[in-house]
């Protein structure tokens, strides 16, 4: 420790560990209330469109939840995580269970009983969507795999904002095949299975072999779907 100067005024400063926590807070509360902003955008102008009101459901909260799990995932990077093994990588690894599966499982049964809307039915693409480009972030930076992992989910949304000229959204994110959501949860799993803060060297040789193959499936199935659409467009429009 350096001594102060005489008459060298004190300074204040952060251990930078927890500087660094503070950070992480700040960005995982910024990413929830951009969520907020983007839900009370999405209905309002669902309701200037159609003149519904939509109140959000449990269903919602459910599906919006994963959101909130990404926002949480989003915090942990920021703030510096890089041991899977530590507190923190358990509680995003525990977050990550729950967004995949848990909340997943839980929102299908629910809304095929009570019923969703529109935009009930946009929330849960788009919380996937959210879900799956955070996680793949956070499977890079503490999970070691490749950045190249990311080009899926940054793809998807690329691909909107490129096809959205000719293409309608509601067109855009539904009536995909069935495979394509096997793709998807083979992704979802390649990123559980590098976060998880336990497993050996099998586990890490199996993560490696299957990074570069599930990676290419995901990316070989935007572009199949995005022909898909397109083509579909063009029948439509003739």
């Amino acid at each position: 420790m350096v001594p102060r100067a005489v008459g060298q005024a004190p300074t204040l400063t952060l251990p930078r560990k927890r500087g660094r926590e503070i950070y992480g807070v700040t960005v995982f509360l910024l990413a929830l209330l951009g969520q907020q902003v983007l839900v009370a955008l999405a209905l309002k102008r669902n309701r200037e469109r159609d003149g519904s009101r939509h109140r959000l459901t449990l269903v919602d909260a459910i599906t919006l939840s994963r959101g909130g799990t990404g926002a949480l995932m989003t915090g942990l990077i920021a703030s510096g995580v890089r041991d899977r093994r530590g507190l923190a990588g358990w509680l995003g690894w525990i977050a990550l269970l729950y967004g995949a599966i848990v909340s997943d499982w839980l929102d299908g049964p629910i809304a095929r009983r009570l019923g969703t809307s529109e935009v009930g039915a946009m929330f849960d693409i788009e919380a996937d969507s959210w879900l799956t480009l955070c996680s793949s972030a956070t499977a890079v930076s503490w999970g070691g795999l490749p950045a190249y992992v990311v080009a899926p989910p940054v793809a998807r949304y690329v691909r909107i904002a490129v096809l959205r000229r000719w293409v309608p959204y509601r067109h855009l994110v539904s009536g995909d095949p069935l495979w394509t959501r096997h793709v998807g949860m083979a992704q979802m799993m390649l990123f559980i299975a590098a976060l998880a803060p336990f497993g050996g060297r099998a586990t890490r040789f199996l993560v490696k072999i299957a990074t570069p193959l599930v990676v290419a499936g995901q990316l070989f199935t935007l572009a199949i779907v995005s022909w898909r659409e397109m083509n579909a467009e063009i029948h439509r429009d003739s």
